[in-house]
């Protein structure tokens, strides 16, 4: 591989890396405060929580389509975060 292709590469798994630290967080955001929401928001969590494990998963393939699921899921956890 060249270098400037192993750069590229680099330069993808640190972003996945900081994206998936963030998805994490915000992960771990939501759960606190599911504690205090409502049962039609805690089923919403328990269809989102698995797709965020699957997206946790392949984030480690480094790849663009797992950037694109890592930032959907982000928007995602978002989107149901500011629902709290």
């Amino acid at each position: 591989m060249s270098d400037n292709a192993n750069e590229l590469k680099n330069e993808l798994k640190n972003e996945l890396k900081k994206t998936l630290s963030h998805l994490q967080a915000l992960r771990d955001e939501v759960r606190v405060r599911l504690h205090l929401a409502n049962m039609e928001l805690k089923d919403q969590w328990n269809k989102l929580e698995p797709h965020l494990a699957d997206v946790e998963k392949k984030a480690a393939d480094a790849t663009e389509a797992s950037r694109t699921l890592l930032h959907e899921a982000v928007k995602s956890l978002e989107k149901f975060r500011a629902s709290l």
